[in-house]
This record gives structure tokens, sequence and C-alpha cells, in this order.
């Protein structure tokens, strides 16, 4: 908390301002309230609703796992080949989904120098009803995430992510990576989950 040093010999009469921090205090409150309220009301036009908890036990990476497996799979490396429904959602979850091709240019650091996009991507994969996809984020330290993405009619119906530390570039090495890991320690970060 900023002081002021009285240099006078005159007393300051501060007892006009007496509650001028708690009124501050008021609004600040008041300000961080409405904006929490408003990323709640944001979240509530999302199609897919987040069960966080699911994710951070793996309760349905099995399930993702066995179709990664089974399902035929068509493999790009290109943003745009990211289903538009898909795309949208994942803009509604994260309040912006920006993300490069490989080899462009993203915000790989904490430092903002220009507007570049949050992420990059490493691999994609298509299927009839699922995405696989692995990206770089930026910010204080670069991360590998994995998104795992089941869909019906054009809506999202499920959803695994996690961190790892290598640049899973196929789904026989995302399938390698997860298994061995799986039980070893959370593919999650904390009791959050990181787009």
């Amino acid at each position: 908390m900023c002081g002021y040093i009285n240099v006078s010999s005159k007393p300051i009469d501060t007892s006009h301002n007496i509650h001028q921090p708690m009124t501050l205090i008021k609004r600040i409150v008041t300000v961080f309230s409405l904006a929490l309220s408003l990323n709640v009301i944001g979240q509530k036009n999302c199609d897919y609703k987040i069960d966080t908890s699911k994710i951070l036990a793996n309760e349905n990476l099995d399930n993702f796992l066995f179709k990664i497996q089974r399902d035929t799979f068509k493999v790009s490396y290109d943003k745009k080949d990211i289903p538009s429904f898909i795309k949208k959602q994942l803009n509604c979850l994260t309040h912006g989904f920006s993300i490069a091709n490989p080899n462009q240019e993203y915000q790989a650091t904490d430092v903002l120098y220009r507007r570049l996009p949050s992420r990059q991507l490493i691999f994609l994969a298509t299927s009839k009803d699922m995405v696989v996809m692995t990206y770089l984020m930026g910010g204080i330290a670069e991360s590998t995430h994995v998104l795992f993405i089941k869909s019906r009619d054009k809506k999202i119906v499920d959803l695994w992510t996690g961190l790892c530390i290598r640049d899973l570039k196929s789904t026989n090495e995302i399938f390698e990576y997860i298994s061995e890991k799986q039980n070893k320690k959370p593919l999650s970060k904390g009791r959050k989950i990181y787009f």
C-alpha cells in the first residue's frame, strides 16, 4: 500500500476521505464480479460443456485410445482442415482458439510484440466422428497439447485434452505415448484444463 509523507508542520485533514479506499475496493470487486459473470454467461452459449473432473481422471481416455486404433483417419497439417463446427466450439470454449499452421509464426513466448495466433498446429487427423490434434502453445513456457474430440451430427459429444513433452506427429505416436504415460502420472496439468 502506498502512503504519503507529510513534510509540512500542519496536520492533514483526512476525515472527508476516510471511506474512499473502501469505495475503490467495492468498485474493483464489482468490476471483477461483472467480468467473471460475463465470462460464465459466454460459456453458456457453447453447445458443449466440458466435464473437467472426467478429463482429469482420464475417465474417457480409454474410449478415445480404442477409436484411435480402430478408425481410419485423414491426416493433415493445415488448420483449414479443422472441421468448422469444431473450430467454432473451440473458439467458444477458449474465447478464441487461434492457431497457426506448422512453420508459421505464433505467440511462442509470453512477450507480446505483435498479434499472433497463440497456438501452432503440429498434427491433425480426422475420421467420420473424431478429431485428433496436437499443437504447441506459447506462454511462459512452450507446451505441447493433445486434443481428442468425438462428434455426432456436427456437435461435440466428448472431449479429452492433455499435455505432453514431445511433438507427436501421428496417431500411432499419440497412442503409444499416451498408453505408456496414462497410468504413471496425470496428462492434464493440475486441476485445470488447458487448451
